[in-house]
């Protein structure tokens, strides 16, 4: 859940808003390195007019962030992109729709796999899902199994269940060796 947000608004300098958009761009794994920096989003308004919009559980993660890489990157670097100082809002969200395992960490996610399939699971709790040989996706159809996940971010535990298996259960144990 998030509670605080900030708005920083950028006016890039006269040829800079290239390496504004790239910087911003170059910002993201500093951000990704933030367990509590919930949402981020670097904007480009206009073509010289820029934005970040981010969004914390609480004010020890708005602080956490404003004495991190990025802020300190941003102000080093502001006195030579920016015609004006980055300006700062700090404001409180009403309300917010985010990814089911940001937005309620203890809920419960179906993951089809295939086989080739390879899942990733940030330290966060975020599911990054590849399937290189396949295209079906997430159809879950197509799965040779299918997982449950589930992260509680208070206590770190990713508890993965398998719900439907890739063998057959006649084929089931037919690996095992027989003392």
């Amino acid at each position: 859940m998030v509670n605080l947000a900030l708005l920083v608004r950028m006016e890039a300098k006269p040829g800079k808003e290239e390496e504004v958009a790239a910087f911003l761009k170059g910002a993201l794994p500093l951000v990704q390195a933030e367990p509590a920096t919930t949402a981020w989003f670097a904007i480009r308004l206009t073509k010289s007019t820029f934005a970040i919009f981010d969004a914390f559980p609480n004010e020890v993660g708005r602080k956490a962030h404003l004495s991190g890489k990025v802020a300190e990157a941003l102000m080093a670097k502001a006195p030579d992109l920016f015609v004006h100082p980055p300006e700062i809002e700090k404001a409180a969200v009403l309300a917010s729709r985010l990814p089911n395992h940001q937005a309620t960490p203890m809920r419960g996610e179906k993951i089809p796999l295939q086989v080739g399939s390879e899942l990733r699971i940030t330290n966060k709790g975020e599911l990054i899902l590849g399937n290189p040989e396949l295209e079906l996706g997430l159809f879950e159809g197509a799965a040779d199994a299918v997982l449950s996940y589930r992260f509680d971010a208070k206590s770190g535990e990713h508890v993965i269940r398998l719900l439907e298996p890739v063998a057959e259960h006649r084929l089931m144990g037919a690996g095992r060796s027989r003392e």
